[in-house]
């Protein structure tokens, strides 16, 4: 997956010519720095000798890995595949997690830190010396996340790992922050210089010029040490046959810098034979030069012969590789620059010609797209952009490159080209930004139907359904018009998004017979499939509302634990997914306490991976608020209310959760007595009900909040009404259950009124209904307003089995309780909470095993779970702080 979007040649170093000046100095003050800094920058301008001086790293006794960026790796999935091509033998699986992480997370080029923290846990043990990761022309990068990532690798570097950057500028990177931290080591223009003995072996022994001491002095002096000027100077001085003639051409000469490049750029090319001027040129237009490639470009069929004389005069040409006879060769940055501009400025035609022809021995997808946009061949640039994107839609990373020289084109180019907007729906759909891809989409469909191409049609359904939950009947009813009429073009994963599709259509429509039908042939295909991939876009479909369908929870059951079985480390979905699903199934059965580990886990790798997870976020959301109701946690229920809102109004996929959010918000005020603050969440419920596939179930909860309302406000009647209502409403919404049975807040308000038999009455429905579905766990959203319901119906002896485990989690008093810590989202179990107490009064742990009954090994896993919660070392400082918290 890594070696498809760059030339292998971006990993090696250029091959250190013979003319080279050996800058022993330069090499110690380097070796020196990288085992004592993080980050070691070599930061001067073009010509300034910082690659070679980076290069010599690759010949020592270093294991090092190079990475030379151009512009094309301004993207974070693309600057991170070169990177994992770089580093794969240094990393487990070859740094296949990196890969799977950028195919699968939405939104995963913003994801820098998360990348970085990836990378660090699976760099392999690497014993002294550490790898050293050379970062060469890292200027050309101006990607924010790129930036990002590079920092965040920065902050937590393991000792294993330094690295080492070449830019012209500082980076957009930490570097204060670094310096004051001792992590920097700093190389910059004053040091790049030559010295006037490194000058005097420059020209004396490497050039063999025979220059006197005070010529080498007057060339310090004007040059000032600047590689790149001394190197000119070099090849100018050397066309020199009279010794006179060089001596005044010396004493003539004035400062040499970069704005003077040009000028003895030029005077080296006039030196050259007519026929190498005219190759020098036309080559320019190569990032890197082949004998093949500069035959098809410069049409001439020597062009070997004159590749292999530019080498030998030293016209700033670098071997790439070790072989120096067939490259390939890179020019100099300036020295290729100047080419261009005077190719540009003689002959803007031919310059445009020769990148055609340069598109035609591309070394590689992206370098052959920069020649067709430079040449203006805007048809054959999107030709090959639509084959960058289909490559990309295959291995599912999206890259702002493609984006970007998409939106380059002529407009009139793109509104032919529904294909090439198609990619940029998918790439604003992969980033979470349904809106922004929203109108490629439909652009794309009219282009589709036009043109007759039923596979991108499918390709648009596709990517509708796993976008637009309001928009079901008219995506299932095209799904089901192109299966009657070309059902064979359907792929497994268009299969698969249909039956999901056919899920949540039916969700809306109340149709459970269909949504059970569909349910179970997307599980069963998953399941024979045993592909992880196919099971994490099954189990994404299947949201905690398809519970309730007409087969039980048997099958999502069985599914969600044979997907835990599959899924690996590094299949972050597929985990995430089935571990909110089997989360909400526990809760509904009762088991609170495991409900509760596996939402964590599942919010723990959502942070991992920096959240936004497209509806998942959302189921994710709704457990954990419920279960700080069940526990009476109305600390940890605001906190995490307080976090989340923000996200809930602005992701596009969230705002369709947002009524439930707002009901579970009200309820949890009106357990608390706010009602007027409950009442003022109703006013917002209301404003925000629209039309939609899932209006009744908004008019239910609005219904439930009423009534709540109502009820505390003594106002009977009208509470019984908008229960009665609610009730309606939900004969077909079954899935409401997600948030309240409309039943159960019908008995509170029976109780309240002393209604008993009335209450016993609708209870007794309500039990019957969840008995059924295996479901008792429902009971527990109530949270402590059901806790007299359940008193009095078990010292009536009804349904003791079902009920007595529910009382016993929602009841403080009748069973040892969770014990939130106080502004904390964190709490200790029962369980726990015994030893802590044990542990006030100094404890051993054979001691609190025996009082507890429970094996020492189980009392050390407590103590060690307690001393995490308390963020403690040690047990006596746990207890001096559960002490100052009021827990002992």
């Amino acid at each position: 997956m890594t070696d498809y979007l760059f030339p292998y040649t971006k990993l090696s170093p250029p091959q250190l010519g013979s003319s080279l000046v050996e800058r022993r100095r330069l090499q110690t003050a380097l070796l020196n720095a990288i085992p004592r800094h993080k980050l070691t920058l070599i930061a001067a301008p073009a010509g300034s000798g910082k690659t070679i001086l980076a290069s010599t790293l690759m010949d020592g006794d270093w294991l090092a890995a190079w990475l030379t960026l151009d512009a094309t790796d301004d993207d974070l999935p693309a600057f991170l595949t070169l990177l994992v091509g770089a580093l794969g033998e240094r990393l487990q699986n070859g740094g296949q997690a990196i890969m799977n992480f950028l195919q699968t997370v939405p939104g995963a080029h913003e994801k820098g830190a998360q990348i970085a923290t990836i990378l660090i846990n699976h760099l392999l043990p690497i014993e002294n010396p550490p790898l050293v990761l050379i970062l060469d022309d890292y200027h050309t990068l101006e990607n924010k996340a790129v930036h990002e990532f590079v920092s965040y690798l920065l902050d937590y570097l393991p000792q294993e790992l330094r690295i080492v950057i070449t830019a012209r500028h500082d980076p957009l990177l930490p570097l204060a922050r670094l310096r004051a931290r001792g992590e920097l080591a700093e190389i910059r223009l004053s040091q790049l210089r030559f010295n006037e003995e490194e000058t005097a072996e420059f020209f004396n022994q490497r050039h063999l010029l025979g220059l006197t001491a005070g010529e080498v002095a007057l060339l310090q002096r004007h040059t000032e040490g600047w590689v790149a000027g001394l190197q000119l100077l070099g090849t100018v001085l050397a066309s020199f046959t009279d010794n006179d003639h060089r001596a005044a051409y010396i004493s003539h000469l004035g400062p040499t810098n970069l704005s003077i490049f040009d000028l003895l750029a030029q005077e080296v090319l006039s030196l050259q034979p007519a026929d190498v001027q005219k190759f020098l040129l036309q080559t320019s237009v190569l990032l890197e030069l082949t004998p093949e490639n500069c035959q098809i470009v410069t049409q001439n069929s020597v062009a070997r012969k004159l590749l292999a004389d530019a080498y030998r005069r030293n016209l700033f040409l670098r071997a790439v590789s070790s072989d120096s006879r067939s490259g390939p060769f890179r020019y100099h940055d300036l020295f290729r620059d100047f080419l261009q501009q005077k190719l540009q400025e003689e002959n803007p035609g031919l310059w445009r010609e020769l990148h055609g022809r340069a598109a035609t021995a591309a070394a590689n997808a992206e370098q052959k797209l920069l020649h067709l946009q430079t040449a203006e061949l805007w048809d054959e640039a999107a030709d090959q952009l639509e084959a960058m994107g289909q490559r990309d839609s295959i291995g599912r990373i999206y890259r702002r490159i493609v984006v970007d020289s998409i939106l380059a084109l002529p407009g009139e180019v793109v509104e032919k080209r529904p294909w090439l907007q198609l990619y940029v729906a998918q790439y604003y759909s992969f980033l979470g930004q349904i809106e922004a891809a929203a109108p490629w989409l439909a652009q794309a469909l009219i282009g589709f139907q036009e043109q007759g191409d039923e596979v991108g049609e499918l390709e648009i359904l596709t990517a509708r359904a796993m976008t637009d939950a309001l928009e079901t009947d008219e995506i299932v009813s095209a799904f089901r018009s192109k299966i009657a009429t070309s059902g064979h073009l359907l792929r497994p994963d268009h299969w698969m998004v249909y039956h999901a599709a056919e899920q949540w259509h039916a969700l809306a429509n109340h149709d459970w017979a269909t949504l059970t039908e569909h349910l179970q042939t997307e599980i069963q295909f998953a399941l024979e499939s045993n592909d992880p991939g196919a099971m994490t876009w099954a189990m994404l479909s299947i949201g905690p509302e398809m519970l309730f369908n007409d087969a039980g929870i048997e099958l999502p059951e069985q599914f969600s634990l044979r997907c835990q079985e599959v899924a690996g480390d590094d299949d972050w979905l597929l985990r995430i997914s089935s571990l909110k699903t089997l989360a909400s199934i526990r809760y509904y059965q009762g088991r609170v306490e495991e409900a509760q580990r596996l939402i964590d886990e599942a919010r723990r790798l959502l942070d991992e991976i920096g959240g936004r997870l497209v509806w998942v976020d959302d189921h994710i959301s709704w457990l954990i608020l419920a279960l700080a109701l069940t526990r009476r946690s109305y600390h940890a229920f605001d906190g995490y209310y307080a976090s989340q809102v923000e996200r809930w109004q602005t992701q596009d996929t969230a705002y369709g959760y947002m009524p439930g959010f707002l009901y579970l918000r009200g309820r949890s005020l009106w357990l608390r007595d706010r009602v007027d603050e409950a009442a003022a969440i109703l006013s917002q419920l209301k404003n925000l009900q629209g039309p939609g596939p899932y209006g009744n179930e908004d008019k239910e909860r609005i219904q439930l909040l009423a009534g709540l309302i109502a009820m505390s406000r003594g106002s009977d009647d009208e509470a019984e009404e908008h229960f009665r209502q609610a009730l309606r409403l939900h004969q077909k919404a079954r899935h409401t259950l997600l948030l309240s049975h409309p039943g159960l807040a019908l008995v509170t308000h029976y109780v309240r009124r002393k209604r008993w038999r009335e209450a016993m009455v609708e209870l007794q429905l309500v039990i019957n209904e969840l008995k059924t579905r295996g479901l008792p766990g429902v009971i527990l959203q109530e949270g402590e307003s059901i806790v007299p319901v359940l008193q009095y119906t078990l010292q009536q002896n009804i349904e003791e089995e079902m009920l007595r485990p529910l009382l016993e989690i929602l009841q403080p008093d009748a069973a040892p309780q969770p014990v939130p810590l106080p502004d904390s989202d964190q709490y200790l179990t029962a369980r726990e909470n015994e030893v802590l107490q044990l542990l006030a009064t100094g404890a051993t742990n054979k001691e609190i095993a025996a009082e507890l009954f429970i094996t020492e090994r189980t009392v050390k896993s407590h103590v060690t779970r307690i001393l995490a919660k308390l963020e403690a070392t040690t047990r006596t400082e746990a207890v001096t702080k559960a002490g100052r918290l009021g827990l002992i």
